[in-house]
């Protein structure tokens, strides 16, 4: 559950201002702009956290963590803010109208659309009014005449179409795919928006089906959903093929049974590496090609930093709306430097262009950087431009911390990132031929320093970061970095983004196990309980994933020795009964690192809210099904699973290095499975069942059940008979496949709004 947010005292806020009067100076003055001539952007239009006027002299971005949005003045570099306004809960997506004098904000926990009045003048009056649209709208984009607004509903898995100008809802197209969050609107150029598409992401990538099992470099394929704006229709939806070579070796193959030596030296690294597009979060036009940058999830074993995540840019052909092939690896750009040291272009979130030219900039969230591309207008092909300065590295622009948007003026003078971590923006001279970083403006407050929001911000900003900022081992010594990944390669959020799961099963250390969404994890009721985790329960408590930081991602980790710096052996984080957390951590502002990413998985991931209809008599026949056939044996608690320990375990709990008593045996284990097999080839732990996992918010993790991925759908998961017999010591009540249909309503519903079946 997200920890309740207090409010902060904003400067210069008038939420009851009137419509028509604007606050200047401290006064309240007319509006002498309330009317004129409706203008047009002059290029496609696109999603993003902060938003322009078409003019460039006024700044929108959304503050999710504090509910508001923060309007500045950034005509001729004054960037001086202008005011903060509340709007409903968790804003992720902001846009202005092309007339300048209104914004559209997307509220994603409120699912709501809050229409703002924009004065010339330089303030912000109160928000005319709040939309209802769909469950967790997140991205949101107007026709480039101002005319439409379409909203992605990231929960309902559908577009709300909107009326500009009246603010009425038009439409609600459905089925437009899982997890709906990219938008993007093309520009014919003339008055006309009937005939324009609208590209839509769907976040996480599907099965492709054919037999492949989840585990293989090509078992996913990414998907975007073309919509019509002359009947708001759905026209088409866009495979996102994978990448057959990511121009990473490995130094053997788990689905084929090749072990890879104990100690790979440089010619044992011989085996191709695929990957598919996974997290489209954002999607931008440039000419006749759309382009979709992606964490490509490579999940074969073995692991190994350079070989499981990616950073994928796919194109598409606006002409045919099909994959136009040019799909690129842009780490493979930050491999080719010839010189050290490197930092990876790692979670690429967001995407924008230039407007005069075929240049754009791609921000990678984790490693707080804007890397530039160029793209050919003919094939679409783009290219991952050098430093100028440098010609033998990549150009990396420095933001903040864990940038999520990139929005350019008109006159491709300036870009401006919004940094979601440290609440800030990162304006970028792109006038020139060499690109230069601005002084930055704080878009919100941060949290008071030492309070439980302080420490759960720096577990976000550790969660989020490939590299990792951290305070001096010595009052006199130097900052400490990098300890987060190899060169900055991964981070925990590049297979948990926002702390939930990429939905990807990785063929582990303990065979193929689907990423499990970290808002699960603990029990609420208890501060001291949680569940065991990993599918196995081989880990008793969240600090031993410090064995991904090191194993996974190649990184030094956070526990040290006495001498603050270096790492300490990893034998020494292994094995249960012994408590990881009293070891000294490195720190963050005078933050134990381990502890405050405890503290943002147990109090900063919010759990998803499902659009289900609560009322819906098959929903609450459903949960009397459910009971009748004791799922809550397995499946019961405040967390949705009776997995539930007080770490450290003790000895006695521990066979075979898990968590015995946690496991259950309910059919879902298959030796004779493609993918069951470890990182390492060898056979996968599996035989003494799993821990059985948590049903809340189940409906956010499509078409990807169980820990091999071996079900694409809920009925699949009922076509199991030891499984959905599990409660009921054999005795199948569920053979009606009428009953398997409401308890799957039933389970689609549960979200933190559902009391628990204890």
């Amino acid at each position: 559950m997200k920890q309740a947010r207090k409010r902060p005292r904003l400067a210069k806020v008038a939420a009851s201002v009137a419509v028509g009067l604007v606050l200047a100076g401290g006064y309240l003055v007319r509006d002498s702009q309330a009317q004129g001539p409706v203008e047009r952007f002059p290029g496609p239009t696109s999603s993003q956290p902060l938003a322009l006027t078409i003019d460039g002299k006024m700044l929108a971005v959304v503050n999710p963590d504090n509910d508001t949005v923060s309007f500045f003045d950034v005509e001729s570099d004054r960037n001086r803010k202008l005011g903060e306004i509340y709007v409903q809960s968790e804003p992720n997506g902001v846009v202005f109208h092309p007339n300048g004098r209104r914004a559209f904000v997307a509220n994603t926990v409120s699912g709501t659309v809050s229409v703002l009045a924009v004065f010339r003048s330089g303030q912000v009056a109160r928000a005319i009014t709040h939309v209802k649209v769909g469950t967790e709208p997140y991205g949101l984009a107007l026709t480039p005449n101002g005319t439409k607004l379409y909203v992605t509903n990231a929960r309902s898995n559908s577009v709300t179409v909107l009326d500009a100008n009246t603010y009425k809802v038009l439409k609600t197209i459905e089925n437009v795919g899982f997890e709906p969050r990219g938008i993007a609107i093309t520009n014919n150029g003339d008055d006309d928006d009937s005939d324009e598409t609208v590209y839509v992401t769907q976040f996480l990538s599907l099965p492709v089906g054919g037999g492949k099992l989840d585990g293989e470099d090509d078992s996913k394929i990414g998907l975007v959903t073309a919509i019509s704006t002359s009947d708001d229709s759905i026209k088409q939806t866009v495979f996102l093929r994978p990448l057959a070579d990511t121009g990473f070796k490995a130094a053997g193959d788990a689905i084929a049974r090749t072990a890879p030596p104990a100690t790979p030296v440089e010619a044992d690294f011989k085996f191709q590496t695929g990957a598919y597009p996974n997290q489209l979060n954002n999607i931008a036009i440039r000419g006749n090609f759309a382009y979709v940058p992606s964490t490509g999830a490579s999940p074969n074993g073995p692991t190994r930093f350079d070989v499981n995540t990616q950073s994928l840019l796919s194109v598409i052909n606006r002409a045919t709306n099909q994959d136009a092939g040019r799909t690129i690896n842009m780490h493979t750009a930050v491999r080719d430097q010839t010189v050290t040291p490197k930092l990876f272009i790692t979670v690429p979130w967001a995407m924008a262009f230039k407007n005069r030219s075929d240049e754009g900039y791609v921000v990678s969230a984790a490693s707080n950087i804007v890397v530039k591309l160029r793209v050919d207008p003919q094939t679409g092909a783009a290219t991952v431009q050098q430093d100028p300065v440098d010609y033998l590295r990549v150009l990396q622009i420095r933001t903040g911390k864990n940038p999520r948007g990139i929005a350019i003026n008109s006159a491709d003078t300036r870009a401006y990132v919004m940094n979601y971590i440290s609440r800030d923006v990162t304006p970028i001279d792109i006038s020139g031929p060499v690109e230069k970083t601005l002084a930055g403006f704080r878009s919100t407050a941060l949290p008071a320093t030492g309070s439980l929001e302080d420490m759960i911000q720096v577990g976000k900003e550790l969660y989020n970061a490939s590299v990792g900022e951290f305070d001096p081992a010595t009052p006199t010594g130097a900052a400490i970095a990098g300890r987060m990944s190899n060169n900055g390669w991964g981070s925990c959020a590049a297979c948990h983004p926002n702390g939930l799961t990429d939905n990807v099963v990785w063929i582990f250390g303990a065979g193929p196990r689907r990423t499990v969404s970290q808002h699960t994890d603990f029990d609420l009721t208890d501060p001291n309980a949680q569940k065991a985790l990993n599918w196995s329960g081989i880990f008793d408590e969240e600090a031993d994933f410090e064995l991904n930081i090191r194993g996974v991602s190649g990184g030094a980790g956070l526990f040290v020795g006495d001498d603050g710096v270096t790492a300490i052996p990893t034998a020494q984080i292994t094995g249960f009964g012994t408590p990881n957390t009293p070891r000294r951590q490195l720190k963050v502002r005078g933050v134990n690192a381990w502890d405050a990413i405890k503290a943002y998985i147990q109090s900063g991931v919010r759990a998803p809210i499902s659009p289900a209809d609560r009322s819906d008599p098959d929903v609450i026949e459903g949960e009397d099904i459910f009971r009748q056939n004791n799922c809550q044996s397995c499946h019961g608690g405040p967390q949705w699973t009776v997995s539930r320990i007080n770490p450290p375990a003790a000895a006695a709990d521990i066979t075979n290095g898990q968590l015995i008593a946690q496991l259950r045996k309910v059919g879902t284990f298959d030796a004779t499975q493609k993918n069951e097999v470890r990182a390492t080839a060898a056979a996968p732990l599996g035989a003494d069942g799993f821990v059985p996992p948590s049903l809340l918010s189940l409906f956010a993790f499509p078409k990807t059940f169980f820990h091999n991925g071996s079900a694409d759908t809920l009925e699949q998961v009922f076509d199991n008979v030891a499984h959905r017999t599990a409660g009921t010591s054999g005795v199948d009540l569920l053979d009606d496949i009428d009953k398997r249909r409401k308890l799957i309503k039933f389970l689609l519903s549960i979200d933190p709004a559902t009391p628990p079946i204890y």
